[in-house]
């Protein structure tokens, strides 16, 4: 009879997370031998609150929808964008858009959303491990071997046909193998905390997400529930070791300087202590190997901006752990279908990546802040926001319309450009510009 330690399972996962919940219910519910293994014990803080619309097609899929629906999340319908003075503003509602298929999404607290998640995993039939840490991998012709230290102190090993890495911007794997590559031009820092306190959309608009875009910087604020939030500041970390200031003053004085949100924050309490995490965009050289799948940020992690993290977690794992039922089911080790998950998962990292870097410049600050109705561009923007990754005709050819229009407005402008000027402590704030009829 085998041991523990000599048993050959299906798939181990290295963490979870949102991505590792999700493959770990894709195989199991393939009838899959499958062990998650997660260092910590949940539930647990972590940022990134704000879901997206299509995460909803794979919390249908994996049979939690019903589950997170029943949490009394709060529902979000929109996001709105505004400049640091408070105009100009927009607000990108999911229902209106012409190619946006799902109208809602929700705010979620992660710490909550996680364990539905991981506990969900568990009952679709996965061996759920938390308080173990890996050490070590090896991958072999014969099978991957993981080691692992838990926290009383013992070791173990356990064998695979297949590794799922979803320890997220930990990118354990990765890391090892020395593949991990930071975007050089987008170093950012992000510094962030729960609050109580917080000015919020209501009525109509309550659960928007609000985004306050400075020229250097920007700010998110997420409501979690009608008392508390998720309030972050990102901006360059060059401009961040320039300051030398301790993250805690450095958060007070931007939102003492900026007046839309010393307006929105000047009755705000901390309700947990502040986190600061750098250098968090970066990507993979490769994100499938023989016996080894990287979903979820271990595959790479962009600017959170759209909130697009734990949407493209989730569809990198469930698309990640297809290609291993697959494989598992043709007894190969590296696959067609491997391959073609590598590539389909960087189309579509390449897709918000082109808003991304736009977002930093100027003219798409113009542009995007002062939305018309021409050609229904702002439809395309919202179907793409809304997570809508596999995109008609009709949405392609309007992203690259606004797209030029980006290019123009920096050259001609195509609508007024709005005007920034110098704030108290040498940061920078937008001024108010004329939105146009």
């Amino acid at each position: 009879m085998e041991s523990a330690s000599q048993t050959m399972h299906d798939a181990i996962i290295i963490g979870g997370g949102p991505a590792g919940a999700t493959a770990a219910c894709v195989l199991a519910r393939a009838g899959k031998s499958v062990v998650v293994l997660e260092k910590e014990h949940f539930p647990r803080f972590h940022v990134g609150e704000s879901l997206l619309p299509y995460n909803r097609e794979i919390f249908e899929e994996i049979g939690v929808w019903d589950q997170i629906q029943a949490a009394g999340f709060m529902v979000k319908r929109g996001a709105q964008f505004s400049a640091a003075g408070g105009m100009p503003r927009a607000r990108l509602v999911f229902a209106q858009g012409l190619f946006t298929e799902h109208p809602e999404a929700f705010q979620v607290e992660r710490s909550v959303f996680d364990d539905i998640l991981l506990r969900h995993a568990r009952a679709s039939g996965a061996d759920v491990r938390e308080g173990v840490t890996v050490t070590g991998h090896e991958v072999a012709d014969e099978a991957v071997v993981v080691r692992t230290s838990r926290e009383d102190g013992a070791d173990d090993e356990l064998r695979a046909r297949f590794l799922l890495d979803a320890t997220g911007m930990a990118a354990f794997t990765g890391t090892r193998e020395g593949i991990r590559r930071v975007y050089p031009q987008h170093r950012k820092v992000a510094v962030f905390g729960h609050f109580s306190g917080v000015e919020m959309p209501c009525r109509e608009e309550r659960g928007d997400i609000v985004l306050v875009l400075r020229e250097r910087s920007w700010f998110w604020m997420i409501p979690l529930t009608d008392e508390r939030a998720s309030v972050g500041l990102v901006l360059d970390l060059d401009e961040f070791s320039r300051l030398g200031r301790k993250p805690e003053a450095l958060f007070a004085e931007v939102v003492r300087t900026t007046p839309e949100l010393h307006r929105r924050m000047g009755r705000a309490q901390p309700a947990t202590p502040l986190h600061v995490i750098t250098d968090y965009s970066f990507r993979m050289d490769c994100m499938v190997s023989p016996r080894l799948v990287r979903i979820g940020d271990a595959a790479g992690f962009m600017d959170p901006i759209f909130s697009s993290g734990v949407m493209l977690a989730m569809q990198t794992a469930r698309d990640g752990a297809r290609c291993v039922i697959e494989a598992l089911e043709k007894n190969q080790t590296l696959t067609t279908s491997m391959h073609r998950y590598e590539c389909e998962t960087r189309r579509t990292m390449d897709r918000f990546w082109a808003f991304i870097e736009r977002y930093y410049t100027r003219h798409f600050t113009d542009l995007f802040l002062q939305p018309s109705s021409f050609l229904h561009l702002t439809s395309g923007i919202n179907a793409v926001l809304a997570g809508r990754t596999r995109l008609p005709w009709s949405v392609r050819w309007r992203i690259q319309v606004f797209f030029f229009l980006v290019w123009l407005q920096k050259r001609v402008p195509v609508v007024p450009r709005i005007r920034w000027r110098n704030g108290a402590g040498g940061n920078y704030a937008p001024q108010t510009a004329q939105i146009p009829k």
